[in-house]
Parts: C-alpha cells; structure tokens; sequence
C-alpha cells in the first residue's frame, strides 16, 4: 500500500505552482498537561481549488513527542468527514519530526473547503517545561489539486500550551465548543445528518458521543 501511494503521488503531480492562503494549511490551538496527551489537529484551507493529496513534515516542540500505535507508526486520525477514501502514511523522521501523507488510489477529492484534516496524538515529557511552544509544518508542504497540479504551502505555526493547570485546557476547550456552534454533523461512514443522532457523531472534525 505504502509503495502504491508513492507511486501515485508522483504520477499525479505533472505541474507546480506556489500555494496563498486559500490553499494552506493551520494549526489549531491546544493544551496538555506534563505526562499527559494531546491531539494536535492540522487544518485545511482549499477555497481555490479541488484538493486531492497532501504532504508535510511536522516539527513537534520540545517536551512533545509522537504517541505510536501497534504498528509502530505516528498515531494519525483522518478526519472522515473531509477524507471519506483517502489513506494516510505516516511516520517519525531521525530528528523527530511527523511525516504525513495522504491520498487516495483513484484520486479522490477531500470534501468541504476548510477546517481539520488530520490530528496527531502526543505525549508530554514528565518534566516537560510549562509554557507556550510552536508546532509548525517545515518547508514546503505539498498539496496536489484535482488538476494534478502541485502546490507548495509555506511552513505554518501553530501553538500548543503545556500547563499544570487544568482550568487552561479547559478553556481551549470551551473556545473550540463555540467555534463548532452550527457546524456540520456527520456519521462515521461520512454521512452528513440533519442534526446530532444517539451514537457517535463527527462536528468539525471532532468525535463525540451523543445520547
């Protein structure tokens, strides 16, 4: 599957073009607790074109790390209601940094035109400094349009808080909550739904159980 992607990746993309702000990524704010995780959600803005593929480097800040999952692997979460067929690959570079790639075989189109793609979950170090520190995408991230045309995005920063005190992470909580107020909702197979059904439910990227 890996080597098929690849491959995929590198016949899509016949042409290039330099990425603006309609198609570029962002990182949404978040905080975690030394010794405790985190997600840390990379977000997609495509209002100029049909996007179908994307690629970047992530550098986590010091104090954060990468949780694997059983494979061994970054754990990454795709956010179905943007990448219903798409697949992702990921890995952890030698100096740290997240690799991920996501794409589809047929070239599928990622639905919606803004908000999360994908979150990283992490881990605090125990003596992990408290403060604000950046996550940010490193050079160029790939973006691959319907057209086949490659588009670079410039690196992105973002900011992620590591507190000892809880009442912070709730209050990025709260902010999140009222940025999601009359957001879409979807099921787990992608479906949109006309409002929030008993089961888990997906708004703006997020899963929540509902009852």
């Amino acid at each position: 599957m890996k080597t098929r992607l690849t491959l995929l990746l590198a016949a899509l993309v016949c042409s290039t073009a330099r990425a603006d702000d309609d198609n570029a990524f962002y990182f949404a704010e978040t905080a975690v607790m030394p010794g405790g995780t985190t997600s840390i959600e990379l977000h997609m803005r495509n209002t100029k074109a049909d996007l179908t593929c994307l690629e970047a480097e992530i550098q986590l800040p010091d104090g954060l790390s990468a949780v694997l999952n059983e494979a061994g692997d970054p754990a990454v979460t795709l956010y179905r209601n943007r990448s219903a067929v798409h697949e992702v690959l990921s890995n952890v570079l030698e100096n740290g940094n997240v690799k991920v790639l996501v794409s589809s075989i047929d070239g599928a189109v990622f639905r919606g035109t803004d908000g999360p793609i994908l979150s990283i979950c992490v881990q605090a170090d125990e003596m992990a400094p408290t403060g604000e520190c950046a996550v940010e995408t490193v050079g160029e991230s790939l973006l691959v349009t319907s057209d086949a045309e490659a588009c670079y995005s410039v690196g992105v920063t973002g900011t992620v808080l590591i507190t000892d005190d809880a009442t912070a992470i709730n209050e990025v909580s709260r902010t999140k909550d009222e940025e999601l107020e009359g957001a879409p909702v979807y099921n787990l197979a992608g479906q949109r739904l006309a409002k929030k059904q008993s089961g888990i439910n997906i708004t703006g990227g997020r899963k929540e159980l509902h009852r």
